[in-house]
């Protein structure tokens, strides 16, 4: 099997973010359950680019007449899925960010009215 300019360059790709993965990982920049996630979209990179006519075959599975727009459609979706899972995640934070907060302000507030009962025994 002779590999074309396209898959060539899309299999190098792949193999560059598994590297790129694996170096973070291993820097302690990403965590090894978000890893797991990145390796799969290396992997999958990998394999449709060394192999489009996979796109190709679940086009024509699925009824698709246009089959290289899978994996752009894919994309996105999955792109829509991880922006609204930051999103939530963002949301987390701020709650809990708000709560501790609040909790501050209201350990002040005692540590005030201790230090104005203790000025007034005094």
């Amino acid at each position: 099997m002779i590999l074309s300019n396209p898959q060539i360059v899309s299999s190098i790709i792949g193999v560059i973010l598994a590297l790129i993965i694996y170096w973070l990982v291993r820097r302690d920049h990403l965590s090894p359950r978000q890893a797991l996630r990145w390796i799969l979209v290396a992997s999958i990179v990998l394999v449709l680019g060394t192999f489009p006519i996979i796109i190709d075959w679940v086009g024509h599975a699925v009824g698709i007449g246009y089959p290289p727009i899978i994996p752009v459609i894919v994309g996105l979706g999955a792109a829509l899925i991880k922006i609204l899972l930051m999103d939530i995640q963002q949301t987390k934070s701020t709650v809990t960010q708000d709560r501790i907060v609040q909790k501050l302000a209201i350990l002040e507030a005692e540590i005030q009215e201790i230090k104005n009962n203790k000025k007034k025994v005094i």
